[in-house]
């Protein structure tokens, strides 16, 4: 019989959830996570929850066309679900819609077109963030150069 220690240790994959309608140019908000050393996920907001419950991602970014009522609705459920930071893109800002998002549990809302890079900053934030509150002390290194 042949024994042997193993010489690597696992390393913990960190997914972001990206949760959108459309199938245009996040493919660019991807490609910065990954070369960031994120694993990243695409899914369309009627798989979202299960994929959530399945994947357990350190973060969610929602870029969806819903109406505010849907929007809301979902991102109240996705709350239910995700323990990881919600970033929202939303396309105009209106204070009164604004408090019922941040209501409901979304972690920040920004105003689109976002750019991969601002994005990546706000993710990176939210990601820090949570390890100095100490709720996930397992997170590798986040490096912010862009």
């Amino acid at each position: 019989m042949f024994v042997s220690k193993p010489t690597n240790s696992p390393k913990v994959v960190q997914v972001v959830l990206f949760i959108l309608d459309q199938n245009d140019a996040p493919g660019l908000w991807e490609t910065t996570f990954q070369d960031k050393g994120f694993t990243t996920v695409r899914e369309k907001p009627e798989n979202a929850l299960q994929t959530c419950r399945v994947i357990g991602p350190v973060l969610s970014v929602v870029d969806t066309s819903l109406t505010h009522e849907k929007r809301l609705a979902f991102c109240s459920q996705l709350r239910s679900v995700a323990s990881g930071p919600i970033i929202l893109l939303v396309p105009d800002y209106d204070g009164i819609k604004m408090k019922d998002i941040y209501d409901i549990g979304v972690d920040e809302c920004l105003l689109k077109p976002v750019s991969p890079a601002f994005l990546m900053i706000k993710a990176a934030s939210w990601l820090l963030r949570r390890r100095w509150l100490g709720q996930d002390a397992n997170l590798s290194q986040v490096y912010t150069h862009i």
